[in-house]
């Protein structure tokens, strides 16, 4: 059965899940939580590290002088020493899915580091302009990476994902996302290539992940859409998202900054007589757009007064990222990283297999 046909079909069994909603849904007390890391003492800053550091934090404007210096202290550039070397032998040997859940759950990732971030990046066709927005990993499956977001946006990642369709309800409301079976192919269909980047300084390491994008089906969505808060579910409605709610030209611009600057020295100097305001400058704030998202929240608030179980947007649900490429990066002294790649293979029938490479840093 191909994947379409298993997403159309709600009594089919969907793929094991291995993370869900990590950053909503707290450790059971019979599990140990990420959140508390062994006890260990910090090993002490080098002193050549900390002259370094600061060189960097004392001057905010680069001058031959100071540059001179920083030239001079050969360990300006942070250095990664925190783990040791990374190796084939510490990879697991077939699915690189299951070697980013043992990374994501290293005890040295607190929850409260929110580990689950990640930088969405897609392109627009046929111009090939990529974006990229922070997001966050809510469950990871047998088949990839899984994110929550409106997809509706014609302005957005939603059309560059899954092209310009037409409005759910003429020009306005967002399009729906399309059903797992309904996705189309040619030059209007969107672009589903797509990369997630995960970065965990505390670790030292970086996941890269590199596929095609998906939609979940629409019972999928709603099992994650049951959890959020109500205030994220109306915000959800009220949101068309990446739409221009202001804007102002350069004059009108300058014209604001103007009276930034009044406003400002009226704080110093504690009050500013009607004489001291230049005449063309009107200290009432500006209507920045603000106000137009709130009255459409109050007006979603309004229209789901009744309700108990508020329910899930068409242009609002899931999204997996299924890999061809899953890259594993460690930091190493003097830039000389570890870095291995799993790459998708063809395996026998509809098996998943994984080639192995490490990459020069």
């Amino acid at each position: 059965m191909s994947h379409n046909e298993a997403g159309s079909d709600a009594t089919v069994q969907r793929p094991k899940k291995l993370i869900f909603a990590p950053g909503d849904i707290e450790a059971g007390a019979e599990s140990p939580s990420p959140a508390t890391p062994p006890t260990q003492t910090p090993a002490p800053i080098p002193t050549r590290l900390v002259q370094a550091e600061a060189l960097r934090s004392e001057t905010s404007t680069p001058s031959s002088t100071t540059e001179s210096q920083i030239l001079s202290h050969a360990a300006r550039a942070h250095q990664f020493v925190t783990n040791p070397p990374l190796t084939v032998s510490q990879l697991h040997g077939t699915n690189p899915l299951h070697q980013f859940h043992t990374w994501f759950r290293d005890p040295r990732l607190p929850a409260s580091s929110a580990p689950e971030t990640c930088t969405l990046a897609t392109a627009e066709l046929p111009s090939g302009r990529i974006s990229a927005r922070t997001v966050y990993l809510k469950e990871l499956d047998e088949r990839g990476w899984v994110v929550y977001s409106n997809w509706g946006s014609r302005e957005g990642k939603g059309g560059q994902v899954f092209g310009r369709r037409a409005a759910a309800d003429g020009e306005n409301a967002p399009g729906a996302i399309p059903e797992p079976d309904e996705i189309q192919e040619g030059p209007d269909a969107g672009n589903k290539w797509g990369a997630l980047t995960f970065s965990w300084s505390t670790t030292e390491r970086q996941v890269r992940v590199e596929g095609m994008l998906e939609p979940l089906c629409r019972e999928e969505s709603e099992l994650y859409w049951r959890t959020r808060e109500r205030g994220s579910q109306i915000g959800a409605w009220a949101s068309w998202q990446s739409r221009v709610l202001w804007s102002a030209e350069p004059a009108q611009l300058a014209a604001h900054q103007r009276r930034k600057s009044v406003a400002k020295l009226q704080a110093s100097a504690g009050s500013v007589t009607g004489a001291d305001v230049p005449a063309d400058i009107d200290l009432t704030d500006i209507n920045d757009g603000r106000a137009l998202l709130e009255q459409r929240v109050r007006e979603v608030e309004e229209r789901f007064a009744g309700v108990k179980e508020i329910p899930l947007p068409p242009f609002w649900g899931g999204v997996r990222l299924v890999p061809e490429s899953v890259e594993f990066w460690q930091g190493r002294r003097s830039r000389l990283h570890d870095r291995f790649r799993y790459v998708r293979v063809e395996g026998e029938g509809e098996e998943v297999q994984w080639q192995l490479q490490r990459l020069s840093p």
